[in-house]
């Protein structure tokens, strides 16, 4: 069974970016263009990883981070941030749950190991 991420992001460009790269990498995905959009999907579906752009309209990255953490432990996806803006600092979010943080522009590769890299682990 293929590993499920969830993508959540307001820029379509971006959505289009990660899940081709990720489909590609042999991921299966899942695209959201809000947090209230995501932590519906959430609601429905397991995801082992998810990653979330902080800054959108209609219910930011913490609205989803905040939802994540209250799945169950066992079933609860790894959590990273992706964002040119965000009203926490790193530290901040590694103390609430978030496994990486990285910014905008961000180095795609670097992400594509990360997630393999946490994807190992979980």
């Amino acid at each position: 069974m293929k590993n499920k991420i969830l993508i959540i992001d307001d820029e379509p460009d971006i959505l289009e970016l990660l899940a081709e790269e990720l489909e590609y990498e042999g991921f299966a995905t899942a695209c959201a263009g809000s947090g209230n959009d995501a932590v519906r999907i959430l609601e429905n579906e397991n995801f082992d990883l998810v990653i979330s752009d902080y800054k959108m309209p209609n219910g930011n990255g913490k609205v989803v981070l905040d939802y994540v953490k209250s799945i169950p432990e066992s079933r609860r996806p790894v959590f990273f941030f992706v964002s040119g803006q965000a009203d926490m600092s790193f530290e901040e979010a590694l103390n609430e749950g978030v496994r990486k943080f990285f910014y905008k522009p961000f180095d795609l590769e670097e992400l594509i190991v990360a997630i393999k890299e946490e994807i190992v682990k979980s």
